[in-house]
């Protein structure tokens, strides 16, 4: 069962070149993620804001967040020191870097529950 969940601090927010599309840079404790939302289904988060992230294989445990979604991981990579799992969304992207392997695989099929603290 895949179950990655963290606890990031939002360090950027930019607007993407899509309309309404936006991505969130975040530090978790020893992953660093980037999301991309549709500003109509998540409002954007201000910086600094908490966010809870899970990446399960578990439907009924995604669907305990405000935002949750099905995608699948498209790469998993090694740069240098840096791990890089990218899932996509069905074209949303979600990407986290890691100095240690993450535990995900190609093709894995996944869950990804977002909730912000406010």
């Amino acid at each position: 069962m895949i179950n990655v969940e963290l606890l990031c601090q939002v360090a950027d927010i930019m607007p993407l070149r899509i309309p309404k599309v936006y991505r969130v840079k975040g530090s978790c404790s020893n992953i660093d993620i980037e999301m991309e939302f549709h500003e109509e289904i998540v409002e954007a988060p201000k910086k600094d804001t908490i966010l809870t992230v899970l990446v399960t294989s578990s439907r009924e445990e995604c669907l305990n967040h405000y935002f949750c979604a099905q995608g699948y991981v498209v790469s998993n990579t090694q740069l240098g020191d840096v791990y890089r799992v990218v899932i996509s969304l069905h074209g949303l992207l979600v990407v986290l870097r890691s100095s240690e392997m993450i535990g995900l695989n190609v093709m894995d099929k996944v869950y990804v529950g977002v909730t912000i603290k406010k």
